[in-house]
């Protein structure tokens, strides 16, 4: 039995894991490399600030339309993209979204700016989830 528990924490040792090792490259870089529309809201600065902080890296900022960009974080070439989202957005199936940091108007119309991120980098997933809320919970 305590061989056994001790294989299991042996393998979470880096859970939750990143299998392309985003979180790592960011740190080693020390670069986060960040995709936006050319006008974003405070909150997403405080965002990257918050992550600069959390990382040691800093956030170097590429403008355009969101769908390129969209695919340059699935292809490993952007680590973040901030952009404004619907909440029914079919994003969500082919990039990992943070909580919103801001939402602006209501119901249907409401516009969530959130972080999409490649799916499967967990550790970065879950460092950009945190640090949104923290955003969110600043605002409110």
């Amino acid at each position: 039995m305590i061989a056994v528990g001790a294989l299991f924490l042996a393998a979470c040792d880096r859970f939750p894991s990143d299998p392309e090792h985003s979180l790592d490259e960011i740190r080693a870089r020390s670069t986060i490399r960040v995709g936006a529309a050319a006008d974003v809201p405070p909150e997403a600065s405080s965002l990257l600030r918050m992550l600069e902080t959390a990382t040691g890296a800093q956030a170097r900022r590429t403008s355009g339309p969101v769908e390129p960009l969209l695919q340059a974080v699935e292809n490993g070439d952007l680590d973040l993209v901030i952009a404004p989202f619907r909440a029914d957005t079919p994003v969500s199936t082919t990039n990992a979204l943070s909580p919103p940091i801001r939402t602006d108007g209501k119901g249907k119309n409401a516009i969530e700016w959130r972080a999409a991120m490649r799916n499967g980098e967990n550790r970065w997933i879950s460092l950009v989830e945190i640090k949104a809320r923290q955003v969110a919970g600043n605002t409110k």
